[in-house]
């Protein structure tokens, strides 16, 4: 069995720490049967598992977020079945939050992490959340962090009418019309396509209405990481807008959810905000809902001491 090597931030300069930024993951494991997982853990402490959004993109890409919890935790950053340096999945119907929470279930168990706090961002809080519902013995804590449980098709008029309002904040910019053309046509694209570069320039393209604020320097230097990184993993976004987008339903599983649970949402993230927050918090027995001002859906880039703080608070 591999064993992680730790990284500790604060032994880093601010050069040092962009450029690994540009880096694969540094570890991997084997899971048996000719597969592995790339993974790689920041900072000592108490073990945080981490899953990265998409799906479909590298967990090497959430390094600077980790970073800012790694004087408190040894966050495991995982790279998704199919994406980064992990093998894909023999089904791909196993790219759904189901298959990855199972995924990253058998990673655990081949680093003999024990329980930990189990935190995803976006597609990867859906993740967190099956986790915690799967695997209570393994979930000490749970961390839902811009993320939703149900479908574009199976939103409320609440959330429809908050994603319509945070969009048309950004109509004013001039990048908006080319921006709101490709999310208006995103599933058809995405589907369409055979190469994973095409939805990459997609993904820049919208990076911008996702925030609260492009203009902001965190921001802008989060946007312009993610431009120069990511490697989408075609298969898992296609099987992501071949249905599941519309159609996922994981509140069911929520309510058997037994570990304190904190669900931290950005006040103006258009596709995971309030309204999305507000559908786990009240499905989670004993939730925690906190609502960050004046951020969307990077919270990590756009308030970083209230996401550290947050975390730590409720989990250090």
């Amino acid at each position: 069995m591999v064993r992680p090597t730790f990284m500790h931030s604060a032994t880093r300069s601010g050069v040092q720490s962009r450029l690994r930024t540009m880096m694969a993951l540094s570890t991997s494991v084997e899971l048996g049967g000719g597969r592995r997982a790339a993974y790689e853990v920041i900072g000592d402490g108490p073990p945080l598992l981490y899953f990265q959004g998409g799906p479909g993109f590298s967990a090497a890409l959430l390094r600077p977020e980790a970073e800012l919890l790694a004087d408190h935790f040894a966050v495991y950053l995982i790279d998704p079945a199919g994406s980064g340096g992990s093998t894909p999945p023999d089904d791909p119907s196993q790219y759904d939050h189901l298959g990855h929470a199972r995924f990253y279930n058998e990673v655990a168990h081949a680093l003999a992490i024990g329980p930990a706090t189990i935190m995803g961002i976006s597609f990867g809080g859906i993740v967190a959340l099956t986790y915690a519902s799967l695997f209570p013995d393994r979930s000490e804590r749970c961390i839902a962090v811009s993320s939703r449980v149900i479908g574009a098709e199976l939103e409320g008029d609440e959330a429809a009418a908050e994603m319509q309002a945070f969009l048309e904040r950004h109509a004013h910019q001039p990048w908006y019309p080319a921006a709101r053309k490709t999310w208006d046509e995103w599933t058809d694209r995405v589907l369409a396509t055979e190469d994973p570069r095409a939805v990459d320039a997609m993904m820049a393209e919208l990076l911008p209405l996702y925030t609260a604020d492009p203009d902001r320097p965190g921001v802008q230097a989060m946007i312009e990481a993610w431009r120069r990184e990511m490697r989408t993993d075609l298969t898992a976004i296609k099987v992501w807008e071949s249905g599941l987008w519309q159609r996922i339903d994981a509140r069911p599983l929520l309510a058997t959810i037994a570990c304190p649970t904190l669900v931290l949402v950005g006040a103006l993230d258009l596709i995971c905000g309030p309204a999305q927050g507000r559908v786990i918090a009240e499905a989670v027995p004993g939730a925690r809902l906190v609502i960050v001002p004046d951020a969307g859906h990077f919270i990590a880039s756009e308030a970083p001491e209230s996401f550290r703080d947050e975390i730590v608070a409720f989990a250090g």
